[in-house]
């Protein structure tokens, strides 16, 4: 074989092991869709604007929101909202008549008992701080994988998956908009990642949880 050929040869058979490689690195675009489908159900949650969060105050001993009385319009009509749609529920009487998280677990000695109001004297309304309230996220859409749009294979037991996410905002979502400021959407598109065990490509929070071990 002359210099030329083997040139040739060399550029072919390398040309061929890349195919043959790529065709091996992560799973088929159909694999990672039917896992993906398989998956934990895909978070539909929307999330409250900062200042909103600002001026609420968490009770998180005694899973509340409160707001304010004074300065807080803004946060009690979006409160308000939330328990219009369901997202959460008033908080009992019997609850607004007792001192606040911070209070009742400090000493006498750092807040004397004279000095002690209940919630009704500083807030206008407490709510239940249920779900992930405390992080400001609320379920407002129904979410499911659409198409897988990218697999990179980051070693050859590992990929990342880019998929698009078709996402059904559900009708509440106008008049929580509407009194509490345009809420941050789920994402259009997510990424998971991949391992490759003895059954094959799983998921990695499947893998994880003891679904797989990894090659």
């Amino acid at each position: 074989m002359n210099a030329a050929r083997r040139v040739v040869a060399c550029v072919t058979w390398a040309g061929l092991a890349l195919l043959l490689a790529g065709c091996g690195n992560g799973p088929s675009k159909s694999q990672a869709f039917d896992a993906i489908q398989a998956g934990p159900k895909e978070d539909g949650s929307c999330t409250l604007p900062v200042d909103i969060l600002k001026q609420v105050k968490m009770q998180y001993t005694t899973k509340g929101i409160c707001v304010p009385k004074e300065g807080a319009d803004k946060a009690k009509a979006c409160m308000n909202a939330l328990v219009a749609a369901g997202v959460t529920k008033p908080m009992p009487a019997d609850y607004m008549v007792t001192w606040p998280d911070e209070v009742s677990s400090a000493s006498l000695t750092d807040i004397p008992a004279y000095e002690r109001r209940a919630r009704a004297l500083i807030y206008s309304g407490c709510v239940e701080l249920s779900g992930n309230l405390r992080d400001g996220r609320f379920p407002c859409a129904d979410v499911h994988a659409a198409k897988v749009m990218k697999v990179t294979a980051t070693d050859d037991t590992h990929a990342d998956v880019e998929y698009e996410r078709a996402v059904a905002l559900r009708p509440m979502i106008t008049a929580v908009d509407a009194a509490c400021g345009t809420v941050t959407r789920p994402p259009g598109e997510s990424t998971v990642g991949f391992v490759k065990t003895d059954a094959g490509w799983v998921l990695a929070s499947a893998a994880a949880a003891g679904d797989g071990g990894a090659n």
